[in-house]
């Protein structure tokens, strides 16, 4: 099965203000259409499993909208989620918030289309991550290892820097790609590692990142004052879903990881620390 956890983000430089009267666009090169799983169009082949989101400065109010009643209730307002955005700390310093935690999903369909509307305040910065897991994806056999694989393939532990920074363009556009080893090369050639999580020493919205062991796809995971303890979130992400979602690589593959950050205020730099295991081998299927 071509099984994949994909990451989207959707965001806007600028908002015009008021009820719902901004609509986000999706952070490029993402997407927010549902990808051409393999499956019947009425069976749902995919799922929100997390979503996380930022206003800059204001709290906010995001509308999800789907076109699929299985999705989401209705096109006009679909699930609407609140964003404190001001909790804790005050503007510029919370990074993200936690839309939809816990056991919660939002079952996707083939060839449907995200459509997020926002209330925000004018000139504000707003956007949203979220995490979509495919049960099979054609063209893709991401390399991702359940707790208990890691755990039994577990040879040493790493915690591996780089220093990916948001762009210059806040809400809307990714910061430039990094290479996984442009800033720490102490990777033991031709060994897989498994990425547990991330720590940071500033908070952003997300932090993302690409490579050949997942087919090319997008992954990420949240790092706001909310989030900052997560050193194990893919390890997190697979014990409570009881599913493999722990990204492995290879590490000759090091230096075609991208790493790309999204952050609601401009140019932020988080300073990543990767926690990995470094593994004896590749985790079975």
């Amino acid at each position: 099965m071509g099984r994949a956890l994909v990451c989207n983000s959707a965001g806007k430089l600028n908002t015009g203000g008021g009820t719902f009267a901004d609509t986000l666009a999706a952070v490029s090169p993402d997407s927010l259409s549902v990808a051409n799983y393999d499956a019947p169009a009425d069976v749902a082949g995919a799922r929100v499993l997390e979503m996380w989101g930022i206003d800059s400065a204001s709290v906010a109010e995001i509308a999800v909208t789907l076109s699929r009643q299985q999705s989401v209730n209705d096109q006009t307002r679909g699930v609407r989620f609140n964003i404190p955005a001001l909790i804790p700390g005050g503007a510029g310093t919370v990074g993200s918030h936690n839309m939809l935690p816990g056991l919660a999903t939002i079952p996707l369909y083939k060839s449907d289309t995200f459509a997020f509307t926002v209330t925000s305040t004018a000139n504000d910065e707003v956007c949203v991550t979220w995490n979509t897991l495919y049960d099979d994806l054609p063209g893709v056999n991401a390399v991702l290892a359940s707790w208990d694989q890691v755990q039994a393939l577990r040879y040493t532990t790493i915690g591996l820097a780089c220093n990916a920074v948001a762009s210059g363009t806040a809400g809307s556009t990714y910061g430039t790609a990094r290479a996984l080893n442009a800033d720490d090369t102490r990777l033991i050639a031709n060994t897989w590692y498994a990425i547990l999580g991330i720590t940071v020493q500033t908070i952003v919205c997300s932090v993302t990142f690409t490579g050949p062991d997942w087919g090319g796809q997008r992954l990420g995971l949240p790092a706001g004052a909310l989030t900052t303890d997560s050193a194990t979130y893919f390890v997190d992400q697979s014990v409570k879903w009881g599913k493999p979602l722990i990204p492995c690589f290879n590490s000759n593959n090091q230096g075609n990881i991208n790493v790309q950050v999204l952050d609601s205020i401009a140019s932020t730099s988080p300073k990543i620390d990767f926690l990995m295991y470094g593994l004896t081998g590749k985790p079975g299927f």
